[in-house]
C-alpha cells in the first residue's frame, strides 16, 4: 500500500511511474532497530501494539530482500532483463533454503556448545562471526550486506539461546545505535533543507501522514482495537536503515537522482524525531486515560 501511495504522489507531482514505485518502496520500510529501542525504553515492547509493530517491521525487512532485486529492473522491462530478474529472485529464494536448514538443524547445536563454554566474550565473538559470514555470503551472491546481517539475527533468534545472546549483545547494540545516528547526521546534506524544502516536506508527509492512515486502516481491518491501531500507525511513521539501502539501489539504477537521495536521508532523521515525539505523546495520553496502564506495563516487563 505505501507503494501505491508513492505512485499516487508521483502522478500528482509529475514523477515517472518508476520513481513513484521506488519512493513508495523506500518509505514503506520502518526501522525495526529504532522502533524496538523506543518501545523498550517505554516498557511496551511486549504490549499488543508493540508486538504488532515489530511483526510488521520484520515483514517489511524481509520484503527488502525482493525490493533490492526488483528496483533495478524497473528501468528496463525487456525479456532479457526479466530473465535476469528471475535469476536474481531465484538466488534470493535459494538463499532462504540453507538459512532455514541452518536455523532449525545446525545453529541450535552450535549455540548450546557456546553456552556450555560459559564464556561471554566467546558468545559475542560467535554471534558477530555469524553476522559477518552471512553478510559476506549475501554480498557474494549480489544481495546486500545489511540483508545478510538481518538474516544472521533471524538465525540466532530461532535458537533457544536467542534471549541470552541478546543480553550479551545489548552493549554492542547500544554502541551501534549511537553510531547509526551519527552516520545519519553525517550523510545528510544540509543544503537539501534549503534548496529542495518542498521535496523534503513531501517525503516527510508521505511517511508521517500517509503511513499513519494506511496502517491504522490495515490494523483495524484485522479487528484490533482502535487504540492498538492508532498506536501501531504512530509507531510506523518513520523510515530508517533499510530505506537507505533501497534509495541507494534506486539511485545506482538511475531511477532517482541525488536530490531524492538526499531528501530521503534528511527525511529519515526528521521522521525518526517526529516518531519519538508522537510515541511519547501517545504514551502520555494513554496513561492519562487508563489508570491501570502502569500496572499493565510492570506486568508486561516482568
Amino acid at each position: 500500500m505505501p507503494v501505491a501511495l508513492g505512485l499516487g504522489a508521483g502522478a500528482a507531482l509529475g514523477w515517472s511511474w518508476q520513481q513513484g514505485v521506488a519512493v513508495g518502496a523506500i518509505i514503506s520500510v520502518a526501522s525495526t532497530m529504532v522502533l524496538s529501542r523506543f518501545l523498550t525504553e517505554r516498557g511496551e515492547l511486549r504490549s499488543e501494539a508493540g508486538q504488532v509493530m515489530i511483526a510488521i517491521t520484520l515483514v517489511e525487512d524481509l520484503a527488502v530482500l525482493l525490493l533490492t532485486v526488483l528496483l533495478p529492473s524497473l528501468t528496463d522491462l525487456s525479456s532479457d532483463r526479466l530473465l535476469n530478474l528471475g535469476i536474481a529472485l531465484g538466488k534470493a529464494l535459494l538463499l532462504l533454503i540453507p538459512v532455514t536448514f541452518i536455523a532449525h538443524k545446525l545453529l541450535p547445536r552450535l549455540m548450546r556448545r557456546v553456552v556450555q563454554a560459559a564464556n561471554p566474550e566467546f558468545f559475542v565473538l560467535v554471534a558477530l562471526a555469524l553476522g559477518l559470514i552471512t553478510a559476506a555470503i549475501t554480498e557474494a551472491i549480489g544481495l546486500s550486506l545489511a540483508l545478510g546481517a538481518f538474516l544472521a539475527g533471524l538465525l540466532v533468534s530461532e535458537s533457544k539461546t536467542g534471549h541470552e545472546t541478546l543480553q550479551h549483545l545489548l552493549p554492542l547494540r547500544d554502541a551501534f545505535v549511537a553510531l547509526f545516528f551519527v552516520t545519519m547526521g553525517i550523510l545528510v546534506n544540509p543544503r537539501i533543507l534549503v534548496s529542495k524544502p518542498s521535496l523534503l516536506l513531501v517525503i516527510v508527509a508521505l511517511v508521517v501522514i500517509g503511513k499513519l492512515v494506511i496502517w491504522v486502516l490495515v490494523v483495524k481491518l484485522f479487528r484490533y482495537p482502535t487504540r492498538t491501531a492508532l498506536l501501531v500507525g504512530l509507531g510506523l511513521t518513520q523510515i530508517g536503515e533499510f530505506s537507505y539501502v533501497l534509495v541507494r539501489v534506486a539511485r545506482e539504477a538511475h531511477i532517482v537522482g541525488d536530490d531524492m537521495y538526499n531528501a530521503v536521508l534528511a527525511a529519515s532523521v526528521v521522521t525518526i524525531l517526529i516518531n519519538g515525539l508522537l510515541l511519547k505523546l501517545a504514551g502520555k495520553v494513554s496513561d492519562d486515560g487508563d489508570p491501570t496502564s502502569g500496572a499493565k506495563k510492570k506486568s508486561l516487563d516482568g
